[in-house]
């Protein structure tokens, strides 16, 4: 990742970033607090993309995944973050 940042290449940072979170890996990231903690890699993505507004569609295409994947992702988030819908996540501590 940090090869990527040093070309100039932030984007390609970014999915590097993101295909080590799915597997676990926290690389430079800074440590979480808070309820995110309770998700796990895949759900993390998932919640941040949704919280953006993203659809699970769109979200299925960025993360290649299937919609009905980023839905349970979702399903399982929302009880650990105590929210009960998508708008209540923009409003998290992110």
């Amino acid at each position: 990742m940090s090869a990527f940042e040093r070309l100039g290449a932030r984007l390609w940072a970014e999915r590097a970033r993101g295909e080590l979170a799915a597997f676990g890996e926290r690389g430079d990231e800074p440590q979480r607090s808070g309820p995110l903690t309770l998700l796990t890699p895949q759900e993390l993505q998932v919640v941040r993309l949704a919280a953006d507004g993203r659809t699970n569609k769109e979200i299925a295409a960025q993360l290649f995944l299937s919609p009905r994947t980023v839905g349970h992702h979702l399903y399982k988030a929302y009880p650990k973050l105590g929210v009960t819908g998508r708008a209540e996540l923009a409003h998290l501590d992110r």
